[in-house]
C-alpha cells in the first residue's frame, strides 16, 4: 500500500502540470489579424441549437470561454403576436474587432416548425458572422450566391415571418387562432393514470392593442389498488379556465388594460370563481428593448367572486371581494451572464391581513474562465387561501392523496449548480455516435 506522503506528493505533482497546461492555453488565447474568427455563442433564443450551429458553420474556431473569443452573439427572443418568435442576435467585436457590433433580428412565421426555425436562425448567425470573417483570411474561401426565387418564396413559404401587412391587406385582421388537445394513459400493477386536455385561444397583436382570450379544460384521473391491503382509491382532478386581456398601448412607456378570468378547479374548492382587474404598467425601459433588458412596474385592483364545491375553513360557501397588487419585474442579459427579479404583494381591502408577498429571482453569473454558478429560488408568504375547504386534512388518505387543496403560511424553493470546464479553447467538432441510441436499462451477463 501507498505511504500517504507518497499519494500527496503525487497528487501535488498532478495539479502542478493542470495549472501549467491552463496556463499555456491562455498563453497561446490571442489570436492574429488573418486567422479564423474566434466565436462564442451566448443564446438564450428559441431555435438556437448550438450543436447544429458548429455543424453548419465550420469556417469559424468556436470556443468554450467568452474570454477567448473576438465575435460574441447574443441571441435573446420574444413570442409574436402571430404565434412566431422574433429574435435579436448582437453580435460585438471583441479585441481585434474591437467597436464592430451589429444586430440582426430573425422573425419566424407562427406555423413555422421547429426544424425551420432553427434553419432560420441559423442562416442569419452566418449572415451576421460575414462582416468579420470577411477580414480574415478566410474570405478567399468563402462564397457568396443567391438562391433562385420560386413560387413558394414570393408568395411566402410557411414558417417564415414576411413583411408587416396593414389591417387593411390582412383578410384576419391579425387574429390568430389556436386549437389544441391531447391525452396520456399510463400505468403499472397497483397505478393507472390517465388525462386529457384541450384549449382554444385568439390572439389580436399590434403596435396600439393586445387582445388576447383562451378556453381550457384538463381532466386527470388516477386510481390506486392494493387488494393485498385492501385499498382502492382515485385521485380526480378537473379544472376549465377563460381569461382575456385588452391591453392599450397609452403612451411610450405605459400601458393600461382591463383582465378578466373565470374558473372551475376541484383542487381549488371552486365551482365558479370569476374576477375582473383594470391593470396599469410602467416599463423603466423602451417596450423595443424587452429581449435585453426590462424594468416594469403593475398596478392592479381585482374583483373576485368566488362560489365554493365545499364549505371553507372560514365557514363560507360563497364569497365577494376586493384585492389591490403592486408588482415588479426585471430581467437583463449581460456578458458576464443573466439575471430576473420579481416580486408581487396583494392584500384584501377589507381585511389586510389576507395577503400574500412573493419573491422569485435568479441568475447565471461567469465567475471565471469555464467557472459559472446558476441560482434560483423563490420564496412566498401566503396569508390568503381562503378557499380551502374545511375537511381537506380530515385525514392523513386525503392528505396524501393530495385531492384537495391544503393550507400553508409559506412556500419556498431554490437551487443552486455550479460548473467548471478546462482543457481546450477550442469546441468546433461535432460527433453525435452513440449519442441517443440507448435508454439506460442495464443489462447483466453471466
Amino acid at each position: 500500500m501507498a505511504r500517504p506522503s507518497r499519494l500527496i506528493g503525487l497528487a501535488l505533482l498532478h495539479l502542478c502540470l493542470l495549472f501549467s497546461s491552463l496556463d499555456a492555453q491562455v498563453e497561446t488565447g490571442v489570436p492574429r489579424l488573418g486567422d479564423p474568427v474566434r466565436f462564442y455563442m451566448d443564446c438564450r433564443a428559441r431555435g438556437c441549437d448550438a450543436m447544429h450551429i458548429r455543424t453548419e458553420i465550420r469556417w469559424v474556431d468556436h470556443v468554450r470561454d467568452i474570454r477567448d473569443a473576438d465575435v460574441y452573439l447574443n441571441a435573446t427572443s420574444l413570442g409574436t403576436g402571430g404565434g412566431g418568435v422574433s429574435s435579436d442576435l448582437i453580435f460585438e467585436g471583441r479585441g481585434r474587432f474591437e467597436g464592430m457590433v451589429d444586430t440582426l433580428t430573425y422573425v419566424s412565421g407562427g406555423d413555422a416548425t421547429g426544424f425551420e426555425i432553427r434553419e432560420g436562425f441559423t442562416q442569419l448567425v452566418k449572415i451576421g458572422l460575414m462582416r468579420f470573417v470577411g477580414l480574415t483570411s478566410m474570405a478567399n474561401q468563402i462564397e457568396i450566391g443567391l438562391r433562385p426565387p420560386d413560387i413558394e418564396e414570393i408568395v411566402g413559404r410557411p414558417g417564415r415571418g414576411g413583411p408587416t401587412a396593414d389591417p387593411e391587406d390582412d383578410p384576419w385582421d391579425f387574429w390568430v387562432f389556436r386549437i389544441r388537445g391531447g391525452g396520456r394513459l399510463g400505468g403499472r400493477s397497483n397505478r393507472t393514470t390517465r388525462s386529457f386536455n384541450g384549449s382554444y385561444s385568439a390572439n389580436r397583436v399590434t403596435e396600439d392593442w393586445k387582445v388576447s382570450l383562451s378556453l381550457s379544460h384538463s381532466y386527470s384521473e388516477t386510481i390506486f389498488d392494493f387488494p393485498d391491503l385492501d385499498f382502492r382509491k382515485a385521485k380526480i382532478t378537473r379544472r376549465l379556465t377563460h381569461t382575456g386581456s385588452l391591453i392599450k398601448s397609452v403612451a411610450g412607456k405605459w400601458s393600461a388594460g382591463i383582465r378578466w378570468s373565470a374558473r372551475n378547479a376541484t383542487y381549488n374548492n371552486f365551482d365558479f370563481e370569476g374576477a375582473l382587474s383594470p391593470v396599469l404598467e410602467y416599463s423603466v425601459f423602451p417596450y423595443e428593448e424587452a429581449t435585453r433588458r426590462s424594468l416594469t412596474f403593475q398596478y392592479a385592483i381585482e374583483g373576485v367572486y368566488h362560489d365554493y364545491r365545499e364549505e371553507t375553513i372560514y365557514f363560507k360557501n360563497t364569497d365577494t371581494f376586493l384585492t389591490q397588487s403592486l408588482s415588479g419585474s426585471l430581467n437583463f442579459n449581460r456578458k458576464w451572464g443573466g439575471a430576473f427579479v420579481a416580486m408581487e404583494a396583494a392584500h384584501h381591502l377589507e381585511d389586510i391581513k389576507l395577503h400574500h408577498l412573493t419573491l422569485l429571482g435568479g441568475f447565471n453569473l461567469r465567475l471565471a474562465r469555464g467557472l459559472t454558478l446558476s441560482v434560483m429560488g423563490d420564496v412566498s408568504r401566503t396569508k390568503d387561501l381562503i378557499s380551502i375547504a374545511a375537511n381537506a386534512d380530515d385525514s392523513v388518505e386525503e392528505i396524501l392523496l393530495a385531492r384537495k387543496q391544503l393550507q400553508t403560511d409559506y412556500t419556498y424553493s431554490t437551487s443552486i449548480s455550479l460548473s467548471y470546464s478546462f482543457g481546450s479553447i477550442f469546441n468546433n467538432i461535432v460527433n453525435p455516435r452513440l449519442g441517443g441510441g440507448g435508454i439506460g436499462i442495464p443489462m447483466i451477463i453471466g
